[in-house]
């Protein structure tokens, strides 16, 4: 894997002002094998945008966000499960959200493992949206 200093470094060739980029997430697939690093890019509270860097360090993509998002809502794993709260029945408990995906690699979001009387599911959290996934 990695070292997070040499993904931060690779994030920075794609942005302008390095100093605004935080600490690279990993990125994981289903089964937690990881897809890609998502590097935020900070402008104050805001999520401006994010480099996803590829494992072997490749450039996949930059992303900017016209209406740029509190970065709490984003980065914030506490505010991630409180998001994900909201989907939850009364008799299920959200576990620890990881970054990953619902179906394609492009609609990056956090996937947050919920245990309930019925069995196990995702529930996925981008921003202030939240949905269940469709696999259970």
């Amino acid at each position: 894997m990695a070292d997070l200093e040499l993904v931060r470094s690779r994030a920075e060739s794609f942005v302008d002002d390095p100093a605004l980029l935080g600490t690279p997430i990993a990125v994981k697939d289903a089964g937690g094998a990881l897809t890609s690093w998502f590097v935020p890019i900070l402008a104050g509270a805001s999520l401006a945008g994010f480099v996803e860097i590829l494992p072997d360090l490749t450039h996949r993509r930059t992303s900017w966000f016209a209406d740029a998002p509190t970065a709490s809502s984003w980065l914030d794993p506490v505010v991630i499960r409180t998001r994900a709260a909201t989907a939850l029945a009364a008799d299920e408990i959200a576990g620890e959200p990881s970054l990953s995906f619902d179906g394609v690699p492009d609609r990056l979001a956090w996937a947050v493992p919920v245990r309930g009387a019925r069995g196990d599911r995702i529930v996925f959290v981008a921003g202030d949206v939240v949905w269940p996934s469709e696999a259970r």
